[in-house]
This record gives structure tokens, sequence and C-alpha cells, in this order.
């Protein structure tokens, strides 16, 4: 069967194409609504311009009726003809009589409001407003600049080029009224119509009327060459909105030197995008706005297909750099060669991995039925006898417990809630069992994982220790073995150590040959093992060729000696069949009480097994030291 094989090997590459697809249509349609949204902005300015264009030449006849009215009419008629037309025309503000050779002007509504007083309005100075020509009316009509009017709003002034009478009269357009023409001129959700004084870079006309007369945001970025912008909370289009980036020319005041096209700037840190036309003769630049935020939210359902596609990659990068750590952190694990190394890499893996809290790990005897951890000196430490709690484990998988009340392990090490029990099996059964504290539960398959590879680490360490502190032929302990139990038991009075050494060996070896000698030694590890059995007993090792010992529990020296006593006379009593022929054989036996040193206490066994052979042999020897 090679699905598995052909899935794995084209799952990676079908995530990355399948990704690059989704992203590449995501944008592409990202790219489609940008460029709606910039022809649907380039049409509001030419509607814009029309509006504009309309206001300006609808005031043609107004001066044609001013004038008439001040050529046939007296002063006083003509200034009621004045506010007449003001006040049933909502977008003038006011009109005014201009005086050229003083540079001055006088309001038609100020002599309108003085003559209801018997008193005379005042002049007022106009050298501030500067005036353009303007083309589509033939060049018979100038613009001003922006100004305060004397009501203190913001206006534009319109009057001939070559007045067919005196006075000249001006025409001021009420900028605020005016704007509301540009409502309604708006692009996707937020996009806007304004038009900015090209020499100042004010705003003259804005739907905002609180906008009106301030410097433009986007003057400043594509004319004046600075930045304003607001720090603090930016949007996601922020950061995958174009850098502004301008080529200023002061002689031209245009972005980027061109009368039209579009520009990139921020307003209060959103990004916005804008077209811009200055090809008018009043000396004004229309822009239609669009934020990059509404390009977002009306490509929002495309656009979290691409999302969905850098999640995608992002969850093939993030699973292949956790494989790759898993990786590295299971190789660390398998080169442990001692349990103390076993249980420091186990406790990483598992911080890593799953926890940063408490990691237990508790090994089990089957022998012995005993759970016990090895502590950082590398010595173990006995912590609980329970066959029937084993036998659980054995059975069950790993469990996230809520509560350790019921776990007689967990109680012993102090695991009292929220903690994971895995168990830990082997060829030979349950080996180990280790307790996990966390708050919260993590992947199930995860936790799997990591118990297969620490099985398997841990079965692999515990057959080197087999082969390092076992005897390979009887699989009893060796003598390094026993040195290390002796150590830790010494000072305990109720333990005590027998040597076992075969009685004329070699003579049965010359007699019946070596591998009746080899039988001997197998079938007398299976006497001692079963007067002797691991689950009361502390060591049973093989120390030499014909030598045993037993590291055991006693009541006192006589039980002591009893036990060693009741050894030897099953081995005398014991028939050894070798190819058709019994063959007997005894063992010489010392017994001692553990002594202040390793050393000595093997020694003054061994001394005692010496004085039973010097004394016949086939006897049981206290040691006289004991």
């Amino acid at each position: 069967m090679a699905l598995p094989r052909t899935i794995i090997r084209l799952m990676r590459p079908y995530v990355v194409v399948l990704s690059t697809i989704l992203i590449f249509v995501a944008y592409q349609h990202y790219a489609s609504v940008k460029d709606d949204a910039l022809k649907q902005t380039q049409a509001n300015l030419r509607t814009a311009s029309k509006l504009i264009q309309a206001q300006l030449k609808n005031s043609v006849n107004i001066f044609s009726s001013l004038n008439r009215s001040a050529e046939l009419e007296d002063s006083s008629a003509a200034n009621l003809n004045a506010v007449d037309i003001i006040r049933n025309t909502e977008n003038y503000n006011d009109i005014l009589r201009y005086d050229p050779s003083t540079n001055s002007a006088i309001s038609e509504t100020a002599i309108f409001n003085a003559s209801m007083y018997n008193s005379d309005a005042t002049a007022f100075d106009m050298k501030d407003a500067s005036w353009t020509d303007i083309s589509f009316m033939d060049n018979r009509f100038q613009i001003s600049s922006l100004y305060r009017s004397q009501n203190r709003r913001w206006v534009v002034g319109l009057r001939e080029t070559n007045p067919a009478g005196i006075p000249q009269y001006i025409i001021e357009f009420d900028l605020m009224y005016a704007s509301q023409a540009f409502i309604d001129l708006r692009t996707l959700n937020s996009g806007n119509v304004f038009i900015v004084d090209r020499a100042t870079g004010k705003v003259i006309l804005h739907p905002n009327p609180n906008r009106i007369g301030e410097i433009a945001v986007v003057y400043k970025y594509s004319i004046a060459g600075e930045l304003s912008q607001d720090e603090r909370t930016q949007p996601v289009s922020y950061y995958f909105s174009d850098t502004p980036s301008y080529a200023f020319n002061p002689d031209s005041a245009l972005p980027n030197n061109q009368l039209y096209g579009s520009i990139n700037y921020f307003f209060h840190g959103d990004a916005k995008l804008a077209s811009y036309n200055a090809r008018n003769s009043m000396n004004w630049i229309y822009f239609s706005s669009i934020s990059r935020s509404d390009l977002f939210a009306h490509s929002y359902s495309v656009l979290l297909i691409g999302f969905v596609a850098l999640s995608l990659l992002l969850f093939v990068s993030i699973f292949h750099y956790l494989n790759k750590q898993l990786q590295v952190a299971l190789a660390d694990l398998s080169k442990a060669t001692t349990l103390l190394e076993f249980k420091k890499q186990v406790q990483t893996l598992l911080e890593r991995f799953c926890t940063r809290r408490r990691v237990q790990l508790c090994l089990y005897n089957h022998e012995s039925q005993t759970f016990y951890t090895v502590d950082y000196h590398g010595q173990e430490q006995s912590l609980l006898i329970d066959k029937e709690y084993a036998l659980d484990l054995l059975t069950s998988e790993v469990k996230y417990q809520r509560s350790g009340s019921q776990d007689p392990l967990a109680k012993q090490i102090q695991f009292s809630a929220k903690y994971y029990r895995v168990p830990l099996h082997g060829h030979n059964g349950l080996t180990g069992v280790i307790f996990l504290e966390s708050r919260f539960q993590t992947f199930p398959s995860l936790m799997k994982l990591l118990q297969n590879f620490i099985e398997t680490s841990l079965s692999n360490v515990l057959f080197q220790q087999q082969v390092l502190q076992r005897d390979a032929t009887t699989n009893q302990d060796n003598l390094f073995t026993l040195r290390n139990k002796i150590s830790r038991y010494k000072g305990h009075s109720d333990v005590y150590l027998l040597t076992i050494d075969v009685d004329d060996l070699k003579l049965i070896n010359y007699k019946h040959g070596y591998t009746c000698g080899d039988q001997l030694i197998l079938e007398m590890s299976s006497v001692i093992s079963k007067h002797f059995p691991a689950s009361s007993t502390l060591s049973t090792a093989r120390t030499g060729g014909d030598e045993f010992c037993v590291l055991y529990h006693a009541v006192d020296q006589q039980h002591a000696f009893s036990l060693a006593e009741n050894l030897r006379e099953a081995i005398e009593r014991y028939k050894l069949v070798f190819d058709t022929v019994n063959v007997n054989f005894t063992v010489s036996i010392g017994v001692s009480h553990l002594r202040d040193s390793v050393d000595k206490t093997l020694s003054s066994s061994l001394q005692a097994t010496d004085r039973g052979k010097q004394n016949g042999k086939n006897l049981a020897i206290m040691s006289a030291a004991s």
C-alpha cells in the first residue's frame, strides 16, 4: 500500500501550491477593487470640477444684473438689488463694491445695515487676496485665493477682469455651503472629494466644513514634503500601504511635479490613496481620496481566503519547526545511557513541549514490585510497593487527572491536582510511570507520541543497565550492582549478606566436563531464587565463576543464619541430572552483618565462607565479627 507514502510526499507541495494560488487570487481581487476605486475617484474629480464650473458660470448673469442696476438706478436701489441677490442665493456669502485704485472694498450687506442707522459703511483692505484668471470663462473673470470675509467665514471671491462700470463688483462664495455639494461624491465607505489651494496648501472645499482653511495633510505630504501622522494605533491597512515618496518642486507646487495622477499619504494613521487633478486655471488641486481600510473591507471575503492561505503556510512552517525540534530532543533522549541521564532528558523534553511545571519519573521493578525514583546522585529511592496498582497501570493509557486523591503513587510524590499520568510499558510489562503537572490539557496525539518514544528509550537504557549491572549467564546482579546495594543499606541492622561458594567445582568440571559445570551454575541460581525470591530479597548476585551472594532482610542474627542453613540444606538435597547421571554437589556459605564499609562487609562474609571450606565444606558459618 503506497497511499500513505504518496500522501506524505504530496502534502507539503500541495499546501504550498494551494496557498500560493489562494494568495494570488486574493491579491488579484484586491488589485481589481483598487483599480475600480481609482476609476471612481477620477469620475468624482470630473463631477466635482463640473459642479464648481457650473456655480461660477451661473454668476455671469448676476454680474450683468449688478452692473445694470448700478448704471440705471441710484446707489440705494443698486444696494437693495445686491442684498436681494445675496438673500436669494444660498452659496453667496456677500457682494462687495471694489475700488481698484485703493485695493479696498465695501460690503453691500454692511452698506444696507448702515443705511438703517443713517451711518456709513467702512471699507476694508483687499491686499491679501491674490487673483487668477479663469480660462473656462474666456478669461473675463478672476477668482481670488482663500480668505476670511468680514463676517469671519471662509470665502473665495469672483470678479470681472475688465469691469463694464464703476463700482467693480466681487461676489463672495460661502465655501461652507458650497462644500455640501461634495457630500455625496463618495468612494467606497469613507472616500471623499476636497479641493486644496495650490499656492498655500489650505483646504478650500471639503465635506467636513471644519477642515476648510486648514493646511491639507495631503499637501504636507505631497507638496511641502512634511510628515504628519498619528502614531498611536494603526489599522491593518497602515502596514500594507505604500510608503509616501515625492519629488517636490516648489516652483510648480505639484505632487511629483505632475498635473494629475495618484498619491499615497497618511491621515491620522489611516493609509490613504488619492487621485488628484490640477489641470485648471484657478490654481486649485482637486483630490478624491479613499482609505485603504475600505479597500480591505471590500476585498474581505477574498482577503480572508488569502489569510487562510497564509495561515496554512504558517501552520506548515510551525509544524516543520516543531517536528525538527522534537527530533532533536528525542535524539538527545536516545543518547542517554544511565537512568540519571534519562531522567534529566525526559524532564527537559516534557518541560519544553508540554509544561514548565513539575515532572516526576517513577520507575518500576517487576521482580520486587517496587516503584522507585532516581535522585540527582543516581541513587534509587524506593517509593511504593503495590502490585495491584502496577497491574492497573499496565492496562491503562495516558490520563489527565484532576485529582490525585485516589492515586497512591501520586499522593506519595505529592501530586494533588491537574496532572498527566503516563504509564511506560516495555517488553516485560510495566517499566515506569511519568507524572506531569499541567494546568491545561495538551494534544492527546502529542502525549501518545512522547509516550512511545520515552518507552523505547527507557527500554534501551534498562537494557544497557542490565548489561552493565547484571550477570549475563544467570541474569542476577553482578558485583558492581551488589556493591551499590550494600552501600545503600549500610547502617541497617536487619540486613545481612551471605556468600556462597561451590565446593570442588574444579573436580566436577574435570569429571563431567565444563558443560556440566555451566548447568550446575544455572540450576543453583534457580535454587537460590526460590529460597530468596526477588519480592523479599534486596539482591541476589553472581560475583564470580562459582561464587554467589545474597543481600537480604532478617529479624536477627539467628534468623539470618537459619535462612542460610536452609539454603545450604536445599542445595545438598538437590539432584543435578547431567547426561542421565545424577551429580551431587554442596556449597559453603558465609554470613555477615553489614559493616561500616562495603569492602569490610564482603571481606567478612568471604572469610566466613573460607572457614567453612577449611572446616570440611558443606557448612554455613556466621562471621565472627557478627
